[in-house]
């Protein structure tokens, strides 16, 4: 049930926001090419999406950002009452820290293909209408 939710989360939000957009243009009432151009429009968006997000998770995992993330974590215990309680004293142990911690993104980028591919199929109907 885990691997489902995995998947079907991501598929649900490219939908709402295929729906989303279709409805901001009117394509409901819409027939023919110009119908087609907006399914297609529709489904670029969150595919496109959806996949970028996927890839920057795979860069997160790979310790793209680590070091950003380290710098505004100790800049915000600079605030902190007691500092004492710093969670990590240095970027090696927050570093240590953040490999054990790998997210999946497998997911995000399958389902985002799929809308991407779902787009090129409405763009070949369009160009052969």
């Amino acid at each position: 049930m885990k691997k489902v939710l995995k998947y079907l989360i991501p598929v649900l939000i490219c939908c709402t926001v295929v729906m989303v957009i279709l409805a901001s243009r009117g394509s409901f009432v819409k027939t023919g090419k110009a119908l087609i151009r907006d399914l297609c429009d529709a489904f670029t968006v969150p595919g496109a999406l959806m996949f970028c997000f996927g890839l920057l998770v795979l860069a997160t995992n790979g310790g793209t950002f680590d070091m950003l993330a380290f710098g505004v974590r100790k800049l915000f215990e600079l605030f902190r009452k007691d500092l004492t309680k710093v969670k990590y004293r240095t970027f090696y142990d927050y570093r240590q820290a953040q490999k054990e911690k790998k997210r999946t993104f497998i997911h995000f980028i399958i389902v985002g293909s799929a809308f991407l591919f779902v787009a090129i199929v409405f763009l070949i109907v369009y160009y052969k209408i």
